[in-house]
């Protein structure tokens, strides 16, 4: 198996804020090169440790392996130009294409894959594990779990769990539910190599209740506490510089740190909660996840449209979006983005 450096597996310990990055298209669904650059900047300058290409938010690159390509190349390029030396590179590989998105990812000179269920739906768990070594043959590997709503998604039970901690250097948590979530941190528990493993938040539903937990299981004589470092949920996708605050300062908190933000921690659970269920359209069951992710952005003037391969919109979800955002500016980015989008759109050549 491939194996991760040392101090690439030290800026993942550090976790943070992860970001799935959506995929910039013009009308005409075609990548829309300088937004994607405009978009990319907008993460590195934000804080973000990592920017996924080709995850669930980045609907899966389409499925066309010449785009996810492409997107490697854009990402690699602007996190070497640009990104900070606690940054890394990931990409997300998925569906009946994973092997040739996993190669192409080794080929770019990406550190790791988080590998979506997608690539072995309705697989047994034997074969669950195969493709988890045969990815891991080629390029160091991430495990993930994705919610029910979501075509190719798949639950995994404890002694799965278990053996995929024997091969990947750890796991994204987003069942979107609780006691799926806790079978993956009480297999984590279990692991021999819990020390090595990493564990992020996915849940869109919980995301600072899991961010600043600790989860205690009660391991033969023991106590072993979980937790997670950081997250990689679509909601970290837009209004990123607001996301690195409060989540540092979640994550600063249960480090035993002084509290920084002028809302409590259990109000702020609540605001970012309210936004979310706006932002991923949660009212009708996430079908405009990725729509409401690009609005926002739009709306921001980081994308030129929120043109997505397979969701419109629908009446009344921008207004909602808006009404969510314009609730506190703990998690609002349009003072930082109306400060600095022209200088970065000038960067880019968006600008002359």
């Amino acid at each position: 198996m491939k194996t991760l450096s040392a101090p690439v597996h030290a800026r993942l310990k550090k976790g943070g804020v992860w970001i799935p990055s959506p995929l910039a298209l013009d009308d005409d669904r075609r990548p829309a090169e300088r937004w994607q650059r405009l978009l990319t900047l907008y993460y590195i300058r934000a804080g973000a440790r990592t920017i996924v290409p080709g995850a669930h938010t980045g609907e899966f690159s389409g499925g066309d392996i010449g785009i996810y390509t492409y997107w490697l190349r854009l990402i690699k390029e602007m996190v070497q130009e640009y990104g900070s030396k606690d940054m890394f590179l990931m990409s997300a590989v998925s569906g009946p294409h994973y092997m040739q998105q996993a190669e192409a990812a080794a080929a770019n000179g990406y550190d790791i894959v988080m590998l979506a269920p997608t690539a072995f739906t309705d697989r047994s768990d034997d074969e669950v594990v195969r493709i988890f070594r045969d990815v891991a043959s080629i390029i160091p590997v991430f495990g993930f779990e994705l919610q029910k709503l979501v075509p190719g998604s798949r639950e995994f039970n404890a002694p799965l769990w278990e053996r995929i901690f024997e091969i990947v250097y750890g796991a994204k948590a987003a069942p979107f539910n609780t006691y799926r979530a806790q079978v993956m941190l009480e297999a984590a528990a279990h692991s021999e190599r819990r020390k090595h493993l990493v564990l992020v938040t996915g849940n869109d539903d919980r995301i600072v209740a899991d961010l600043g937990g600790s989860f205690p299981f009660k391991i033969g004589r023991r106590t072993v506490t979980m937790g997670y470092a950081g997250g990689l949920l679509g909601h970290f996708a837009t209004d990123t510089h607001a996301a690195v605050r409060w989540a540092g300062a979640v994550l600063a908190a249960k480090e035993g740190k002084r509290w920084r933000l002028d809302v409590s921690e259990k109000q702020l659970a609540h605001i970012v909660n309210m936004c979310n269920g706006a932002l991923f359209d949660a009212r009708m069951d996430f079908a405009n996840s990725v729509w409401g992710v690009k609005y926002r952005l739009t709306s921001l003037g980081l994308l030129p449209g929120p043109t997505c391969f397979h969701e419109t919109g629908r009446a009344g979800l921008a207004e909602e979006i808006d009404r969510a955002y314009s609730f506190h500016p703990v998690i609002s980015d349009r003072a930082y983005v109306a400060e600095t989008l022209a200088s970065m759109k000038r960067e880019v050549g968006l600008l002359p």
